[in-house]
């Protein structure tokens, strides 16, 4: 391969995630409901995968579909709502599984979410939960510890011993009880993440 070449494939191209092969989005649906602000969040039908978590609107990116179309569409597919005004573009994360989850920060107007109509097949509810409960609230936190399954890890041909000490990770799990909703996992970490850098000057 010649410079030249390296320089053509460089000019303009944007910075993706190595590995990152499978991209979502999800949308934090922020409401306004008397005078204060709430995030906007869904609870998961029976019939699908991970049946009566709470998550936000979202999925997976179609073809040719930008960031911020993926969290509208979903969020039209699964509760009806169309008018957004998207704030913008926030923060990603590279979950286990090489899947790239975007998030997208956008408004919904509350006559909106009262009149919402959900897809019975993807979502059972939907709720607001005030942005300040999570500056107040303590999450319990679970301290998972990520271990590689490196059994029949081909050594020989690595030139590595079989005792080689492999990094192992760790990842905080976060757990809100509000009400009678228990807001966990992947959705928990984004919504603590939003509260926080929305905290910082």
């Amino acid at each position: 391969m010649e410079l030249k070449k390296v320089r053509e494939r460089m000019a303009g191209r944007k910075p993706g995630i190595i590995d990152g092969t499978r991209e979502f989005t999800v949308l934090i649906p922020l409401v306004e409901r008397n005078g204060e602000l709430h995030i906007l969040y869904e609870k998961r039908a029976e019939g699908i995968k991970q049946p009566g978590d709470v998550c936000f609107p979202g999925g997976k990116i179609e073809e040719g579909e930008s960031i911020i179309e993926c969290a509208l569409r979903e969020t039209a597919e699964e509760i009806g709502i169309t008018d957004i005004e998207v704030i913008g573009q926030f923060d990603s994360i590279l979950e286990v599984g090489r899947i790239t989850m975007h998030t997208v920060l956008g408004i919904i107007k509350e006559r909106d979410y009262e009149n919402a109509v959900l897809n019975p097949d993807e979502v059972a509810e939907i709720f607001t939960v005030p942005v300040d409960f999570f500056d107040e609230a303590e999450p319990i936190v679970y301290n998972c510890r990520m271990i590689q399954d490196v059994t029949d890890f081909p050594y020989e041909q690595t030139g590595i011993r079989s005792d080689y000490k492999w990094r192992v990770g760790k990842q905080d799990i976060y757990i809100y009880h509000f009400d009678k909703w228990i807001i966990w996992g992947l959705t928990a970490r984004i919504t603590r993440w939003f509260v926080e850098k929305m905290k910082e000057k």
